[in-house]
């Protein structure tokens, strides 16, 4: 429960930290927890055993609360009312190929 609280204020931070950085309207914020998480949740399935309280609090905790499977869907939602479908599709494939990489990435690291 702890852990994911810090996930979540993890994810607030980055939140805050590309607002004030880019101000174009491609989600970023949520595409790079999404990835950072892919990468640490693929470490953790590999280097540690997911029967463990080190598991739980890093993939369960941790990434449960850093990443975000309901504002993606939300962010493709809004380009799509937008009629922004360029974008929408870029954010779809970049996050699916990105977090899939990341995953492979922190799982062979």
């Amino acid at each position: 429960m702890i852990s994911s609280g810090i996930g979540a204020l993890c994810r607030n931070f980055v939140n805050e930290f590309f607002t004030k950085l880019y101000t174009n309207h491609f989600p970023v914020a949520t595409l790079t927890v999404n990835v950072i998480g892919s990468l640490i949740i693929g470490f953790a399935a590999q280097y540690l055993n997911d029967n463990s309280y080190s598991y739980a609090i890093i993939a369960i905790g941790f990434c449960g609360g850093f990443t975000t499977f309901s504002t993606h869907f939300l962010e493709i939602y809004e380009r799509y009312l937008l009629k922004s479908y360029k974008m929408m599709t870029i954010y779809i494939v970049s996050t699916v190929i990105l977090s899939i990489g990341a995953c492979y990435l922190g799982y062979h690291l």
